[in-house]
């Protein structure tokens, strides 16, 4: 049985767009100017979860006249294109915006948290694409299970740890040794596809520079990332000229993408061409984590310090040829303390919080381990403290002044161990959510 559309003229929705836009009419533009930061902060917060609960319609209204047929019976190549014709010219935009909703058809709790503002349209679509990617013998309730346990997750995680989470939703049903097997041949399969759509390319500007792109598996863009990062990282703001007329990587005023291109640009002139194809050379340095199974008989997959999974296979041969430091854990262990002589964290130690910390530890923070500094958490070194690795946390430079200017209070956590702080005057200890299989 067909049912009939309702006139516009009587339904809810036309009256509550009109409700939206008359409200928009009564928000000058100027006047965020005389209020108070905190007010401001906290309608900003607001707005984003609006414009969430505003995604939600968009994408359920682009799925109604995508079945609706209009864009074919007006000429139209496909509905995101007849959006984009009226309106923004993001043709890629409207596709997506017709694709999540209806990635959301099957996703319904996702939908019900984009349309009240409890997660954003990106989260949205990880965690639709993972329940789209359940198994055909999942049961309902294990599928609502997986759907409300990234819902959950999505107000902690990083989209990057997100994403990685949801790549292994579904491990709590199954038995740990099938899990690792599982995860190991999909990332074997994706790491073949992966090089197989490797490319490159690049075009003389004829101005002195040249422009390019690239496409490469995740490992080998780590480990490119990790070395530019490690060259343009920002640097402390007494460490570097304040001028206008300054040129260093490190000034206040350069912004990220012109930072980092520099940083590219330094790493190229310290290729060891001397060591290049057909004498192993030196990649970047990264840490990876894996246990002694993985190393002997290849079967569990290991893990990166940025959080990028790899197969065990790929695993050793990358330790074999290129600057990745592995960490095993069910073997000899590295020695990573060292007492009261020594002030600075060694390279060793270094690399223990890397794989520890993740990056900046503060909460909220989402600086990679290579714009990190090591900070004397439980007792500064010039009052007696130790440079141990439990003494040590991950701070950007920003948030190491934060620590160092602010009475903020540090712990780790008696029960898991991650880092916590707690600002001036509060008793709610915080911690910085980075997911880590």
């Amino acid at each position: 049985m067909s049912v009939a559309p309702v006139s516009s003229l009587r339904h809810p929705l036309v009256g509550a767009v009109e409700q939206i836009e008359a409200a928009l009419d009564r928000m000058p533009l100027g006047g965020w100017d005389g209020l108070e930061p905190v007010t401001v902060r906290g309608l900003v917060e607001r707005l984003m979860r609006v414009e969430a609960r505003v995604k939600a319609q968009q994408v359920a209204a682009a799925r109604a006249l995508d079945a609706s047929g209009l864009a074919k019976s007006e000429g139209a190549s496909s509905t995101g294109a007849m959006l984009a014709g009226s309106f923004g010219g993001d043709r890629r935009a409207g596709d997506q915006m017709v694709q999540l909703g209806k990635a959301l058809q099957t996703a319904t709790a996702t939908q019900d948290a984009l349309g009240k503002g409890q997660i954003g349209p990106a989260q949205a679509s990880i965690i639709a694409s993972a329940v789209a990617d359940l198994p055909g013998d999942t049961t309902p309730e294990q599928k609502q299970a997986c759907e409300d346990t990234l819902i959950g997750d999505a107000g902690r995680f990083t989209l990057k740890d997100l994403r990685n989470r949801s790549r292994r939703v579904t491990d709590q049903f199954k038995p740990a040794p099938e899990v690792d097997q599982i995860e190991n041949a999909e990332l074997e399969s994706r790491e073949k596809a992966a090089w197989r759509r490797a490319e490159f390319w690049m075009v003389d500007n004829r101005d002195g520079t040249h422009r390019g792109g690239f496409v490469i598996p995740d490992a080998q863009a780590d480990m490119l990332r990790a070395a530019i990062e490690a060259i343009s990282a920002p640097r402390r703001d007494h460490l570097h000229d304040h001028t206008p007329a300054a040129e260093s990587y490190y000034d206040r005023d350069l912004d990220h993408r012109h930072r980092a291109g520099m940083g590219l640009a330094e790493l190229c002139g310290h290729l060891p061409a001397d060591t290049l194809p057909g004498k192993g050379g030196l990649g970047a340095t990264l840490i990876v984590r894996l246990d002694h199974d993985t190393l002997t008989r290849g079967i569990k997959p290991a893990t990166l310090s940025t959080g990028t999974r790899l197969s065990a296979g790929q695993t050793r041969q990358l330790a074999c040829r290129l600057g990745i430091i592995p960490q095993v854990f069910g073997g000899k262990s590295l020695p990573l303390d060292h007492g009261h002589e020594q002030r600075v964290f060694t390279k060793t130690q270094r690399q223990g919080l890397e794989n520890r910390d993740g990056g900046c530890t503060f909460p909220g923070c989402d600086r990679p381990p290579e714009w990190t500094e090591a900070h004397h958490w439980r007792t500064p070194w010039a009052h007696g403290g130790t440079t141990k690795l439990d003494d040590g946390v991950l701070l950007c430079p920003f948030h190491h002044r934060t620590i160092h200017d602010q009475p903020w209070a540090i712990r780790m956590n008696p029960d898991d161990g991650p880092p916590e702080y707690r600002a001036p005057g509060s008793d709610t200890w915080q911690r910085n959510h980075r997911w880590r299989p």
